[in-house]
């Protein structure tokens, strides 16, 4: 299989969801620890809003904005398609779409208040961050797709500080233009990941129906 998980991916996911559970039950029940953690460090951030920390957030923001995460899969599968690979392209387009439609069910059920001083663009529930949760399921979709398929090892270096770095641009500006708490970027890494090695998990099954089933695919490499 193109797609496929390791046991130690498995438990990890396990526990990611776990934590990330626990932590809407206590945000929904305004426990003190996540609570007040995140006021502090809400607090913290207004106290170095800068200029140029304007722009650098803003870009940081527009490179981790859902839509743009879309644009960001629809490359993938093209790139896949190109390679005729189209059911792991499908794979990584479904895998995004239907996990944001998890955490939108998510965000109702806890339905917290967006922190004081928000933009007005950022509306609705605040816990797990949209932004952070799809520009995460696109980076974890990139490490276990892309990046081991990369030939060079300074390549693959680069590829995995560049993700990491707009992956925690991306956290640093959700605080810092007081569209998400802490614990609501947290979250959504976590959510991410464990969304991401489910629907891995979950390709082999994807892959042989579409193949056995639907004639267009019947010889595509799965």
């Amino acid at each position: 299989m193109i797609i496929a998980t390791k046991n130690k991916q498995r438990r990890y996911a396990i526990i990611s969801f776990i934590i990330a559970i626990l932590l809407a039950a206590l945000v929904k029940l305004n426990f003190v620890l996540p609570v007040a953690l995140d006021n502090a460090i809400h607090n913290l951030f207004n106290q170095f809003q800068t200029p140029f920390g304007d722009v650098m957030m803003s870009i940081a923001a527009f490179l981790g904005n859902p839509i743009v995460d879309i644009v960001y899969a629809l490359i993938l599968a093209g790139v896949l398609i190109i390679a005729e690979l189209r059911i792991p392209a499908i794979w990584t387009v479904l895998t995004l779409l239907f996990g944001n439609l998890f955490t939108t069910i998510i965000k109702i059920i806890v339905n917290r208040d967006r922190p004081i001083g928000h933009l007005l663009a950022d509306n609705g529930p605040s816990f797990p961050s949209n932004h952070v949760f799809s520009l995460f399921v696109v980076i974890f979709i990139v490490v276990i797709l892309v990046i081991p398929n990369i030939n060079s090892p300074l390549t693959q270096l680069i590829s995995r500080w560049l993700i990491v770095v707009i992956g925690l641009m991306t956290i640093m500006s959700r605080i810092y233009f007081n569209a998400n708490f802490l614990s609501d970027t947290f979250a959504a890494v976590l959510l991410a990941y464990a969304w991401v090695i489910l629907s891995a998990s979950l390709y082999p099954k994807l892959a042989t129906f579409l193949k056995s089933n639907i004639t267009l695919f019947k010889h595509d490499e799965i």
